[in-house]
């Protein structure tokens, strides 16, 4: 067994262990999530401790010591600070929600390579691209997120009856069976997520394209923020937990 990696990986938040030693949640696409430490990472002279830093990217040589089962970081190389992200508080409430996804999912599991691939781009694209496609990019990360997952976010049959749906339907989601379905199987007495033809498009053309691509598609103000409130609902549902980030963050994220 090779107790010596280089994996990539994203930092996604520190702890103290002790009274000097740095714990970090890091994500990579080799290994998921997974806890690391610095030793001596909180003392004044380390110079490991202030580079692993949450919400930066980069290069790690750890050591995976099989007695204690921890895994040791050796040396870190960051790639990406974000700091446009880190100094804009929307993008930064974005980005924590992109991290709290990525460790409430588990790093995808077996997708871990391919969650991580559209964490990383994503987050590329957020610290470049104007304030005013913060919105759209969150509702772009949370499609995709939320296929990665398992969700079978759009499907043109009924869930229920497996008619095939027109473009210009209206469909449904039902929370209960976790599944899209059509107009004459929709019971409105339910709480069921409405879906107009408007915001169908929209998934359907930005699933069928990479997102730099799909953040250049127009789509009016009332529905984005409609559909960003209903792909909340939906990935909580898929996750079996709530999102911290959309409490503590509110008044950025709403």
């Amino acid at each position: 067994m090779n107790r010596n990696l280089k994996i990539d990986g994203i930092v996604i938040r520190n702890y103290r262990i002790h009274d000097y030693h740095k714990g970090s949640v890091v994500f990579s696409p080799q290994k998921g999530i997974i806890n690391t430490i610095s030793y001596g990472g909180y003392k004044g002279k380390s110079k490991l401790g202030p580079a692993v830093q949450p919400l930066t990217r980069g290069h790690f040589d750890i050591y995976a010591d099989p007695l204690s089962r921890s895994i040791k970081i050796i040396d870190y190389t960051p790639e990406e600070f974000y700091d446009s992200i880190k100094n804009n508080l929307k993008k930064y409430y974005t980005a924590l929600c992109w991290l709290e996804i990525a460790v409430k999912a588990h790093g995808g599991g077996e997708g871990a390579l391919e969650l991580y691939q559209l964490l990383s781009s994503s987050l590329d694209l957020l610290e470049k691209c104007p304030s005013e496609l913060d919105d759209r990019m969150m509702v772009q990360y949370l499609l995709r997120s939320t296929v990665l997952i398992g969700g079978n976010f759009i499907s043109d049959e009924c869930g229920f009856c497996s008619r095939s749906m027109i473009d210009n339907e209206t469909m449904f989601y039902n929370h209960h069976h976790s599944c899209f379905i059509c107009t004459d199987c929709a019971d409105l007495n339910n709480s069921m997520i409405k879906i107009v033809p408007g915001i169908r498009k929209y998934i359907d053309y930005s699933l069928k394209n990479e997102i730099g691509l799909s953040l250049k598609a127009g789509i009016e103000n009332n529905l984005l923020k409609y559909l960003k409130s209903i792909l909340y609902s939906i990935i909580q549902e898929y996750l079996e937990d709530s999102l911290s980030t959309l409490r503590t963050g509110k008044e950025y994220l709403g």
